[in-house]
């Protein structure tokens, strides 16, 4: 049998194993849903145009569609959160909007 203060310390490190800190300039994890159809195209190119950038500093990284509409986030160079566009089921774009302070 281990003894207590390996068990403690096993989970200690196992803890802080899960502890990352992120910067700005990181990139964000693609985390799911279509990246290259129609909700992830259209919120890239009006989320550009909000931001008076070139749609190549607009980078889709996830993506989730339902019967309601679909939302799709957005890492943008330079911005510190992700932007967030929201669109019907056939991606038309209803709403752009930061989602972090400014």
């Amino acid at each position: 049998m281990k003894s207590p203060f390996v068990l403690v310390a096993t989970f200690a490190l196992l803890g802080l194993s899960a502890c990352v800190e992120t910067t700005p300039m990181e990139p964000v994890a693609v985390t799911g849903g279509n990246l290259t159809g129609t909700t992830a195209t259209n919120c890239r190119a009006a989320i550009a145009r909000e931001m008076n950038r070139n749609i190549s500093d607009v980078a889709i990284f996830d993506v989730v569609e339902s019967e309601a509409g679909n939302v799709a986030q957005a890492s943008v160079a330079g911005a510190e959160a992700p932007w967030i566009c929201r669109t019907d089921r056939n991606g038309r774009v209803s709403q752009v909007m930061y989602s972090g302070q400014g």
